[in-house]
């Protein structure tokens, strides 16, 4: 499954390129990220289909339907929890995502972007919750 967050009203070549590209063989269902709800989301996260991010980067994040799309999706008591000592505790059990990310960044700046995005990606969303994520950045060049 191919979950888009780029924006609907605005498509973008290069997120339908990467999207036709990693669909090539036909295997996968694509889905915009507002075309289910959070609960749906949740169940399929809870199953085995194989599930494919892609996002624009807008100032240096994944732009705002990802962002939504995590603070509805993975909640706490579903992605995430607190134990009784107040330590976080992730609840996806290793969940594989696969993410992958057009930015338009000057190369000049874009190590210190895909540095920063990664670390927030891999450690601050996916790795809170006891997820598994590979992320992949595509320029726009």
């Amino acid at each position: 499954m191919i979950i888009n967050f780029h924006p609907k009203e605005l498509p973008s070549k290069k997120g339908l390129a990467i999207i036709a590209e990693l669909n090539k063989a036909n295997n996968h269902k694509i889905y915009h990220s507002t075309d289910k709800s959070a609960d749906e989301w949740k169940a399929i996260i809870l199953g085995d289909e194989q599930i494919i991010l892609i996002a624009p980067v807008f100032w240096w994040a994944a732009g705002y339907e990802f962002d939504k799309w995590i603070q509805n999706v993975l909640t706490y008591g579903f992605a995430y929890r607190y134990s009784e000592a107040g330590t976080p505790e992730g609840m996806l059990k290793g969940r594989a995502f696969e993410f992958h990310l057009t930015h338009g960044t000057p190369e000049a700046q874009a190590g210190a972007l895909r540095d920063n995005m990664r670390a927030r990606i891999e450690k601050g969303i996916f790795g809170f919750c006891d997820a598994k994520v590979s992320v992949t950045f595509y320029d726009l060049q």
